[in-house]
């Protein structure tokens, strides 16, 4: 598996090159030797992953759930996989969207993909939710700014999903998307608010995570079912799957996300 940096780009396709040396070779030998038998080079992917933190994996040496996700795929279905990494640290809906609406390298790099992976909404939620912490959320329930900045993402989330569809299609592309996890269940159990926000802060981005990208066909790794367990009240810090940082996922909170995506399979470019 190889890893390129966003903007460095390496000649991925080498079967044309092989058959032709192949064929030199033949040409080139003693008459009376035997031909040597063509072999068809290990099929070359490129897998695109989009979001904030989380699918960058700097706090764990970089390897990200991307990475290990890319090794499935890799182990699973025969090829070689060129990961490019877009995740950018802090990244919000609205910035997701403009890079995809204006960035031509990375419009580029996904119309030419055989893998696409997106994970965004984490940045949107942390403002609001610290307002709701230190009660100046607004509004009689202290949930107003939850209910905006689940409106405004909405909206992104939405207009991502439609322009990575306009340059690639899921009949022939693996695109997938994940919930989060949510790792301040224990904490804010502690301060007697974690029933009072789930509704909004938790189940609310998550299910439009879903709907938004069913509706669309595209799979999604509940990655929240499998961090916060059935009924979104575990704290995913006591299974190992959180960092000492308290919020971004742990080497084995990596490797279960990306577990999590390969049980989603891999239609429609494999079984």
């Amino acid at each position: 598996m190889r890893i390129a940096v966003s903007g460095y780009r390496f000649p991925l396709r080498v079967m044309g090159l092989v058959s032709a040396l192949v064929l030199l070779a033949a040409a080139c030998s003693p008459p009376g030797t035997p031909a040597a038998t063509p072999t068809e080079a290990t099929p070359t992917w490129d897998y695109v992953a989009l979001g904030d933190s989380v699918p960058v994996g700097d706090r764990v040496g970089g390897r990200s759930y991307v990475v290990y996700y890319a090794e499935h795929i890799e182990a699973d279905l025969g090829v070689k996989v060129t990961v490019h990494n877009w995740g950018r640290d802090g990244l919000s809906s609205d910035g997701l969207l403009a890079m995809l609406r204006n960035n031509q390298e990375l419009r580029n790099a996904i119309s030419e993909t055989e893998v696409v992976t997106f994970l965004i909404g984490g940045r949107d939620l942390v403002g609001p939710l610290h307002l709701y912490r230190v009660g100046t959320c607004s509004g009689a329930d202290n949930l107003d700014c939850c209910r905006e900045g689940l409106t405004s993402f909405r909206a992104n989330y939405d207009a991502i999903i439609a322009e990575i569809l306009s340059l690639r299609s899921t009949t022939d592309t693996i695109i997938r998307t994940m919930e989060y996890g949510y790792p301040w269940v224990n904490r804010d159990k502690e301060l007697g608010i974690y029933e009072d926000l789930k509704p909004c802060f938790v189940e609310a981005f998550s299910e439009h995570i879903v709907q938004a990208a069913s509706e669309h066909n595209i799979p999604v790794a509940r990655v929240h079912l499998a961090f916060n367990g059935p009924n979104g009240d575990e704290d995913p810090t006591d299974k190992g799957y959180i960092q000492s940082d308290g919020e971004h996922p742990s080497e084995a909170g990596h490797r279960l996300i990306a577990e999590v995506h390969r049980e989603l399979g891999y239609e429609p470019l494999g079984p």
